[in-house]
């Protein structure tokens, strides 16, 4: 399974990332081998990223499967948009969505908007 995350540059809630890779892996297929994780950014979400990978790589593997986080720009996730399983916007109220959320949406991506 791949997911690609996104968030505005106040999001700083872990417990609200927390519930969102939970939805995320509630994804996940018996038969999918890995969880990868594609970020956009911004430094906070990716730090809560990889703590969350850190914090999961030992269960995963487990379980006979691979958990990865990669660091890519918002173009990356643009181009490979059809490649995702799975995206998650992470921001706070009243904030707006970033152009990647219309884009996942009109190529039948399932969308998580995640705020507090």
């Amino acid at each position: 399974m791949i997911v690609g995350v996104q968030g505005t540059s106040s999001f700083e809630d872990y417990n609200v990332f927390l519930r969102s890779m939970g939805v995320a892996l509630s994804g996940m297929q018996e038969a999918d081998q890995y969880f990868y994780i594609y970020s956009a950014g911004p430094a906070k979400v990716n730090s809560m990223i990889m703590e969350f990978v850190n914090l999961s790589e030992r269960g995963m593997k487990s379980r006979g499967k691979k958990i990865k986080f990669y660091k890519v720009a918002p173009t990356w996730i643009s181009e490979n948009i059809k490649d995702i399983n799975y995206f998650v916007f992470l921001s706070k109220e009243r904030e707006s969505v970033s152009k990647l959320v219309g884009e996942a949406k009109l190529n039948n991506v399932d969308v998580g908007i995640f705020n507090y």
